[in-house]
């Protein structure tokens, strides 16, 4: 009797065992399959194929100027602290599907000795980003980009009596945008892309409401006062570059328009130029150009150059 059971045990187990195991199968990245889903009948061929990639660039720099009988300013002393945090995650699948996150972090911290501290450079972005593939270089995209900064900024100004007096001028959420966009995207292997945003879609959010007193002005970033947030409908083009231009040279620019409906395009641009030093030091020249009518009827240019460690994971 017990060798009679033990052999129908044997039995039901191997003609159970091939078609369950399979599904047990887990692989990381690009080495295989990533979830085995089949049908008793199947072959045991992996419906689902999923490759992820994920890449961290980190950096950090650290300059100061010291100056003596400078009769320019009298408080041009300082130091300052950049890091720089890029985060990227990508997925693919055979179906032609696409998927990207991108985590954008660039933050300076600025001290000039026996005077003021501020944050000169906070920039965050955080980017979710669908794609389809609908030709050899034609994708059909979804995205939406959120833009804020960390911390308070301020204007510093004396008061009549000789006193620095700072103003804040934004803060955490105070404004923050969101930018849906969905249309076609043109791609060049290797290069960069443009996506052409068919419609979009613009929300600016303000959280902190004291910074209308604090500026005294009725409008801020768009949003009147006494308002929450702003919504704003139509087009818009972003042309990335990501390119290595040279062994020791990287390409990387992010141009961003928008245009609203009867307003002047809103643009944005980001151009970043890296120099490999050595293996882990590396050169970068900033380049940040903003025009929004709403905020400013000029153009504001930024550039910042910089040297410092870099850490790629």
């Amino acid at each position: 009797m017990w060798g009679r059971r033990v052999a129908i045990g044997w039995i039901f187990g191997m003609a159970v065992l091939p078609v369950f195991s399979p599904a047990q199968q887990l692989i990381w990245r690009d080495q295989g399959r990533v979830r085995n889903l089949i049908l008793p009948c199947d072959s045991g061929y992996s419906l689902v194929k999923l490759r992820i990639t994920q890449q961290i660039d980190y950096s950090v720099t650290l300059s100061g100027g010291i100056y003596l009988n400078w009769e320019h300013d009298l408080n041009a002393n300082q130091v300052m602290l950049m890091q720089d945090l890029v985060y990227l995650c990508r997925g693919e699948t055979k179906k032609r599907f696409r998927f990207i996150e991108k985590v954008t972090h660039h933050l300076g911290f600025q001290y000039f000795f026996d005077s003021i501290s501020r944050f000169h450079v906070d920039d965050n972005q955080f980017e979710t980003r669908i794609e389809c593939q609908i030709g050899k270089h034609h994708s059909a995209f979804l995205s939406a980009l959120i833009s804020t900064r960390l911390f308070n900024s301020y204007r510093f100004s004396k008061s009549d009596s000789g006193l620095l007096v700072r103003t804040m001028t934004s803060s955490f959420l105070t404004p923050m945008t969101l930018l849906f966009s969905g249309g076609i995207q043109l791609n060049w292997p290797f290069f960069g892309s443009l996506n052409i945003g068919l419609t979009s879609a613009k929300l600016t959010w303000i959280r902190d409401k004291e910074i209308y007193e604090a500026l005294e002005t009725e409008i801020f970033y768009g949003v009147r006062k006494g308002e929450d947030a702003l919504f704003e409908y139509g087009l818009s083009i972003q042309f990335l570059i990501n390119h290595d231009l040279l062994k020791w040279l990287h390409w990387d620019c992010d141009l961003l328009i928008f245009k609203k409906t009867d307003l002047p395009p809103d643009i944005s641009m980001r151009n970043n130029l890296g120099f490999r030093l050595t293996k882990l030091m590396k050169a970068r020249i900033q380049t940040r150009i903003y025009y929004e009518e709403q905020v400013r009827e000029t153009v504001q240019l930024e550039n910042i150059i910089s040297v410092g460690l870099v850490v790629t994971l």
